[in-house]
């Protein structure tokens, strides 16, 4: 595995019209309505979409943090007061830092990553699979609500 290939991953599983498997995080989304995004089963503890797609703003920044050789303080976007729009617009930001820097700088996939106990290629990997896991739940969370 190639840190190209991850990168090319995570842009398949997160631009529009590329899918990794089917739909991508971003096909997903798009044309969502805030009352859509905000909106939440009557039974148990569900995030809504809004609230899943600033979970993984909140990845993202961690990974970038450790890109740009920062000390990551995880912090949870879920209760953000933004509009979704401006959700939208945080979440591609994130990603295109991370991919800028990804294509940017010089990582040796095996290397740890400092102060944590995975490598890059697992950090990375994980960054990946955390968008694919997610985006599953925003699908599920759009077929409840039949769109």
């Amino acid at each position: 595995m190639s840190k190209e290939w991850i990168v090319k991953a995570m842009e398949m599983a997160f631009q529009e019209d590329k899918g990794l498997w089917a739909d991508s995080l971003l096909d997903a989304i798009k044309g969502l309505s805030s009352e859509q995004a905000n909106w939440k089963p009557d039974k148990g503890d569900i995030h809504s979409i809004s609230e899943i797609v600033n979970h993984i703003i909140s990845g993202k920044k961690w990974i970038l943090s450790l890109l740009e050789g920062k000390k990551p303080a995880y912090e949870e976007e879920s209760k953000k007061s933004v509009t979704w729009e401006d959700t939208i617009k945080e979440l591609k930001d994130v990603h295109e830092k991370v991919i800028k820097l990804l294509k940017e700088k010089d990582i040796d996939l095996d290397a740890k990553v400092p102060e944590e106990e995975s490598t890059w290629g697992e950090m990375l990997f994980g960054v990946l699979a955390h968008d694919c896991y997610h985006l599953g739940q925003i699908i599920i969370l759009k077929g409840l609500q039949e769109l």
